[in-house]
């Protein structure tokens, strides 16, 4: 009986294990996104432009303070990681919002609009509930770093 109890005790703590994925779902690469020119692009394109690259990726929105303020700290990490790409993710209220936005943008990068902001399969997958939000995808496409709202030591560990 005592046995039992064990394994039932592991089997509930192991089922409130952190979601942590290493591989984006196929509903998730399948997002239609835009980029600067509005022209369509599935969120597996831009992975696969970056196929063999190490990449930070950044979901924000332009209106946004705390992803505003946040960008300070992209700058100095992509100063301290010139070799990794960055992709910016928006999740503005519109697609002009987000152009005018990015005037005031200081980071330099890959820029993507989310049409349908974390309402979709890709914020679905996320569990996108605030912004900013951090992903580390290494060479292979796997994510490394899943979930981080700020550019921090795990982020930099993590891109090494």
């Amino acid at each position: 009986m005592r046995i039992f109890f064990i394994l039932i005790t592991v089997v509930f703590l192991s089922s409130c294990s952190v979601f942590q994925p290493k591989e984006f779902t196929s509903a998730s690469l399948n997002e239609e996104l835009l980029n600067l020119e509005r022209e369509p692009i599935s969120f597996q394109k831009v992975l696969e432009k970056n196929k063999g690259k190490k990449m930070l990726i950044q979901i924000f929105a332009t209106y946004c303070p705390y992803s505003q303020r946040s960008f300070d700290d992209v700058l100095l990490f992509q100063k301290k990681n010139p070799r990794l790409e960055y992709v910016f993710l928006s999740v503005d209220h519109s697609y002009h919002d987000w152009k005018r936005g990015l005037e005031s943008i200081p980071v330099k990068g890959q820029h993507y609009y989310i049409q349908k902001k974390g309402k979709g399969a890709l914020g679905e997958f996320l569990k996108l509930k605030t912004i900013p939000r951090f992903l580390i995808i290494d060479k292979e496409g796997k994510i490394r770093v899943y979930k981080s709202s700020k550019v921090s030591d795990k982020l930099q560990n993590k891109a090494q």
